[in-house]
């Protein structure tokens, strides 16, 4: 089913934006583009329905794979159930705050990035819960692996604390090198044009925000990333790949261009530092701090 959605889907998708042309259109200019040309309302109804094919296909992979212990271990650290995992993770995490973000990015038509605190906090839980929950339902529940497995140990708690200030700090400084560069070469970071709706926040909706995105998401994403996706694609190609594949996943997911090699960087040091000490607490902390910073910058110094 898999196959038969993107086969579907791609050329359908294709043939759509050729016909259309790079530009912006409203729903209107789309229903007037579609009048005029029955032709492309015929090839986005293919593209909708190989879609729903293909969405169709990836949960019934996961779930299926998730049927028993013996068909959750067969492939369960390859790339298309790795990608898989995370393609159902995402749709669910953007599925679930879709009716608090359409009314919003109507009433911003002009910022299609403007979101609320509210619906920032939503959104980030939401994307969380989804990580998660893809995670136990495939992975944890079928014994695959355990959370302990999976680095939800900590160990002499000082020296972690130690080694995530520590990581934190290289983190920061190794992504703002890098961000300092890509400026250099005309590559602005935009992630604080995402925080628009922050302007005016007050203090709970601080907080709230805050602790999504600097407490909770870091401590799902790196259970996520790499607790579950660098130890399961290790034991099956081994540590360099599984760095590379771990990393390229974390910094894809953020769908940032603009700060993708940031993101690569800040995602290989913490796989390495999960390896290394075989504990996610560290890159935890690390994740914790480089968010926070984030956090401040943006919200009281409007930069990121």
């Amino acid at each position: 089913m898999i196959i038969i959605g993107a086969v579907l889907t791609l050329p359908a998708i294709v043939g759509t934006a050729l016909a259309i042309g790079a530009r912006s259109l409203d729903a209107t200019a789309f229903e007037q583009v579609f009048s005029a040309r029955p032709g492309l309302a015929l090839l986005a109804l293919v593209a909708v329905g190989g879609g729903l094919i293909f969405l169709i296909g990836l949960f019934a992979y996961v779930a299926v794979g998730s049927s028993s212990r013996l068909r959750a271990e067969r492939g369960y650290g390859t790339v298309g159930t790795i990608l898989a995992c995370v393609a159902v993770a995402f749709f669910v995490g953007t599925l679930i705050p879709l009716p608090v973000l359409l009314p919003i990015a109507q009433q911003h038509p002009g910022n299609p990035n403007f979101v609320t605190p509210g619906a920032l906090v939503l959104s980030a839980v939401a994307l969380d819960a989804g990580l998660i929950g893809v995670l136990y339902v495939r992975i944890i529940h079928p014994g695959v692996l355990s959370w302990r497995q999976i680095g939800l140990v900590v160990g002499p708690w000082r020296v972690r604390l130690l080694q995530g200030v520590g990581v934190g700090v290289l983190t920061i400084v190794g992504s703002l090198l890098i961000a300092a560069i890509l400026e250099h070469f005309g590559v602005n970071q935009n992630q604080a044009d995402l925080w628009a709706g922050m302007q005016g926040a007050t203090a709970p909706q601080l907080l709230g925000v805050y602790l999504a995105t600097a407490v909770i998401a870091p401590a799902c994403e790196e259970t996520f990333f790499r607790g579950y996706i660098f130890t399961a694609a290790s034991r099956t190609y081994g540590v360099v790949p599984a760095l590379v594949l771990s990393s390229l996943v974390f910094a894809v997911a953020h769908v940032n261009l603009d700060a993708f090699l940031p993101i690569l960087l800040i995602g290989a040091i913490f796989a390495v530092t999960y390896w290394k000490t075989g504990s996610l607490a560290p890159s935890m902390i690390a994740h914790f701090l480089n968010n926070t910073l984030f956090f401040v910058l943006v919200v009281f110094f409007g930069s990121s």
